[in-house]
């Protein structure tokens, strides 16, 4: 730093700063530690200062000196744990003792929310020699907060998210000379004022022909994707209430508050004017998490489920995670992970009704957890209950529900593939540090292949124009496509990087290995195809209009068809039609009143805005140089399965339409682990913070 001449150089007075103690008291403090007034008052162990962050100006030159050591330093310690892993490879005495001299510095994140480095870190380039192939995939990476001061702490954001992957893809894209775009934060959700206030005014009890009404549309919808609560016994329950208003206990009516709100919000077809949809139901079913019940019983934990998809639909995710999470919690405590024998439970429909309760919080627990990028309630070592089965029951329990056990049983182990996806991928998990990053990426694709071709042949969706699926297989497969590209869309957005990185670069190649062009096609086909599940749903009628997770899945694949138009591939110009068709749908529910839709259009504006200022900067260079394919010269998108899986059943190789490339994976998942490893840069890039 340049010194001041002695004329002009402030000086700077050494200011007293009171210590804690006497600041809370308002008085004079004396300084020293402990100052004269703690040690008379005999609480010299209290007393403490707070501590002062001078601000000092530094040249810009400097600070990009630092950055450049800490590029080199990082260089030598990937090229030292290389060559701790590859003894055969010599780097020199003079290399070793200098790497280890340096310590491992992280490079400190963009505090406006961006949650990326610096320009001039985030551009370097690792060492990709073929001694130095084996990085270590477990860094020690700084989670995403942002801190723009909108609220009261800084808010945790997951790379697992949806949103957050469109900032990463918005950030990739954008001019490098232009400020980093950040994170748009989370605002279209009902707040807890609103709540309180129609909670205090309350709700009147409906009259019985509405009652009746609103049970049967909540039973119906909640009916179609998971089990809650027992349908005939609902229904008997609604009787006997309108007998006795008191019959059940609070607990129970407070259940048939939220069966009111959930019956309501699926029920409305025109848009929401005043209030949200069965709004005023759950204020008022909400008044039983102010006493939550110290034994907690099925009532009590069907009753925290049911809130918790009302509230997924009011866009309060948090909300939603913390009350799957107490339900989990209230099984735990009621035994319901573990198996009850006959003698201590004589009742077939009563045992039955536990697993599939139990079976059904697992599932909201993992899946709120997911989308959030958060740790389950319960471990699944922990879990000992049985699954769900077809067993003849007591007629008055649950027999005429229409119970469908394969499903459901495909639902939960899928929900158990997600939750490894998420660890696997997306979560920095210390006690795997003897695993590489893609061994695990690797087994969560094998094992999501296998649940593929164990799904039973009823249960599978057969490609035809135009034709109508019950809506649980569309459910379960749209789940399914949403964890092969939340697996696989960091590999598409790094081959991304790839390109625009080669577009900046005249008479550079975005050459990328033919696995990592096949795990990208997987994820474009999965939202290919989910979009157009999601518009035919859309055609039937049974894309309900206030719908949050059919809402989530087209955000999710649209996001990566946009991503799509941007590459070089053949199908590109048809990926930003479907991505403009889904728009349309999108912008349709924000207009009816749909809050996640409100949030999700409000990325989607940024990304129409990126495109168009992404494709007015890219043009002038595409008309000076030739276009840089995506894939390797000598295949395209379309060959990509056909060469990755040349004698694979017939059945097996997508045909036109076809979906997910399943023989691609197939075929990729057989390969060695070493040929994984350009998943391994994509997924844990060193200079980079987060996962993108």
């Amino acid at each position: 730093m340049q010194h001041q001449p002695a004329g002009i150089r402030r000086n700077f007075h050494n200011k007293i700063v009171a210590c804690h103690r006497c600041h809370a008291k308002k008085i004079k403090c004396s300084g020293g530690k402990p100052c004269q007034n703690c040690l008379q008052a005999e609480k010299a162990p209290e007393c403490s200062y707070p501590l002062r962050n001078r601000m000092v100006k530094v040249p810009q030159r400097f600070i990009d000196g630092l950055y450049q050591e800490i590029n080199s330093l990082n260089q030598c310690q990937n090229a030292t744990q290389a060559g701790d892993n590859h003894p055969s490879l010599d780097h020199g005495p003079h290399h070793e003792d200098y790497a280890s001299r340096a310590p491992f510095i992280h490079p400190t994140p963009d505090p406006a929310g961006s949650g990326r480095v610096p320009e001039s870190n985030a551009n370097s380039q690792p060492i990709c020699e073929e001694g130095e192939s084996q990085v270590n995939a477990t860094l020690n990476e700084a989670p995403w907060f942002d801190n723009r001061n909108v609220f009261d702490s800084p808010i945790f954001i997951s790379e697992a998210a949806d949103a957050a992957f469109a900032t990463r893809f918005r950030q990739v894209i954008a001019d490098p000379d232009a400020p980093e775009p950040t994170h748009l934060l989370r605002l279209n959700y009902a707040n807890t004022e609103a709540l309180m206030a129609l909670s205090e005014s309350g709700a009147s009890w409906p009259s019985q022909a509405r009652a009746r009404f609103l049970l049967e549309a909540a039973l119906k919808f909640i009916g179609r994707c998971c089990y809650v609560v027992c349908h005939d016994a609902a229904r008997q329950g609604l009787s006997q209430i309108y007998i006795d208003r008191c019959w059940g206990g609070p607990v129970v009516s407070c259940k048939y508050w939220a069966l009111f709100s959930l019956g309501e919000l699926y029920a409305t077809r025109t848009p929401a004017t005043q209030s949200y949809p069965g709004m005023a139901y759950f204020a008022q079913a909400s008044k039983m998490l102010a006493y939550l019940d110290e034994r907690p019983g099925t009532d009590t934990i069907e009753t925290l489920l049911l809130l918790s998809i009302y509230s997924l639909a009011l866009n309060r995710r948090y909300s939603a995670y913390i009350m799957s999470g107490t339900a989990m919690r209230s099984a735990i405590v009621m035994g319901l992970h573990l198996n009850i024998s006959d003698t201590q439970l004589p009742d077939v429909g009563a045992r039955e009704h536990r697993k599939r309760l139990f079976w059904t919080t697992y599932m909201f627990d993992r899946l709120w957890g997911a989308n959030l990028g958060h740790p389950a309630a319960i471990q699944d070592d922990e879990i000992e209950v049985d699954l769900p089965s077809t067993r003849a029951v007591h007629e008055n329990v649950i027999s005429h529900d229409d119970f469908d056990s394969e499903y459901y049983t495909a639902s939960v182990k899928l929900v158990g593939h997600l939750t490894n996806v998420i660890r696997s991928i997306y979560t920095v998990r210390r006690h795997n540090h003897d695993t590489q990053l893609s061994a695990r990426v690797h087994q969560a694709l094998h094992e999501l292949q296998a649940w593929m071709d164990q799904l039973p042949s009823r249960l599978q969706i057969v490609p035809r124009s135009g034709a109508s699926h019950d809506w649980k297989l569309v459910s379960l497969h749209l789940s399914f496509y949403q964890s092969v590209i939340l697996a696989t869309r960091p590999i598409l957005l790094h081959t991304l990087r790839v390109q625009v990185a080669a577009a900046g670069s005249p008479g550079s190649s975005a050459q990328v290995p033919m696995s990592a062009s096949a795990l990208s096609e997987a994820c474009i086909r999965c939202a290919r195809h989910s979009v157009q599940l999601l518009a035919q749903s859309w055609i039937d009628g049974s894309f309900v209009t206030f719908d949050c997770f059919f809402t989530q899945y087209l955000f999710s694949s649209l996001t990566v068809l946009a991503i799509s138009s941007l590459l070089y591939g053949s199908d590109s110009q048809d990926d930003r039609g479907l991505f403009e068709e889904a728009t349309r749908l999108l912008l349709e529910l924000k207009e009816a009143g749909n809050c996640v839709a409100q949030e999700y259009c409000h990325h989607v504006d940024v990304i129409e805005t990126a495109l168009a200022a992404y494709a007015k900067r890219i043009l002038p260079l595409q008309a000076t140089n030739e276009p840089v394919p995506e894939v390797p010269p000598d295949m395209d998108t379309d060959s990509t399965t056909s060469q990755l899986a040349p004698d694979l059943p017939r059945g097996v190789v997508p045909m036109a339409g076809v979906p997910w490339t399943e023989s691609s994976l197939q075929q990729l998942l057989s390969q060695p682990a070493l040929d994984m490893q350009f998943l391994e840069d994509a997924v844990r890039d060193t200079y980079s913070q987060g996962l993108y």
